[in-house]
Parts: C-alpha cells; structure tokens; sequence
C-alpha cells in the first residue's frame, strides 16, 4: 500500500489539475494543499500548477529519453520546479535552495 503514490506516473499528477477536477477537489482543498499561494485564487492557482507540471514532465520526458534539453531556458525550468515547492512548503524550498547545484551550472552556461 506505501508504495501506491510511487508508482503513479507523473502525467497522474499533470491530469489531476486539469479544470474537471474543481468542484470535487481543488475548489474545496487546494489551500489546503498549497498554503503558501493564498494570494491566487483557485482557479489561477490550479491552472498555474497545470501548466508548469506540464512543462516540467516535458522536460523530464527529454531527459529521460536521452534527447537534447540545450534550446531549454533552464532557469525558466528550475524557476517553475522552485515556486510549485514553494506552494507547498516554505521549509523544503529553503532546503532545495541550499542544496542545489544547478544555478551554478546555469550561470556558467556558454
């Protein structure tokens, strides 16, 4: 049973914030979920989840099948990855902030 949220595919998550799910779940609990993003309301809130799981599954998708991430505006990228944690938990985006590394490889980028 533990491992039932590990074995989801990561278009689960992309599809559970489509618009149909709303009135069920996320008009009465996205708040709830996403404390930190008070100051957007419901509908912009989820629509703004849906449109950055999207573009960071592309991203993972690219990497995944070995294809060129190059042309890719990493920083647009990591920015998107940083503010979805940050609707979450304000504690574990000053912990991702700390231990990435990437930020450094995107400012050396040629």
């Amino acid at each position: 049973m533990g491992r039932v949220v590990a074995e989801l595919k990561f278009v689960f998550w992309e599809k559970m914030f489509t618009a149909r799910h709303d009135n069920r779940i996320w008009g009465p609990h996205i708040q709830d979920v996403f404390p930190q993003a008070a100051e957007l309301t419901i509908a912009e809130l989820r629509g703004k989840i849906f449109s950055d799981i999207s573009e960071i599954r592309k991203l993972r998708n690219r990497i995944a099948h070995h294809e060129p991430i190059f042309n890719r505006n990493a920083q647009a990228d990591y920015d998107k990855m940083f503010e979805l944690i940050s609707f979450r938990n304000a504690i574990t985006v000053d912990w991702m902030h700390n231990i990435q590394t990437v930020t450094n490889l995107i400012a050396e980028r040629p």
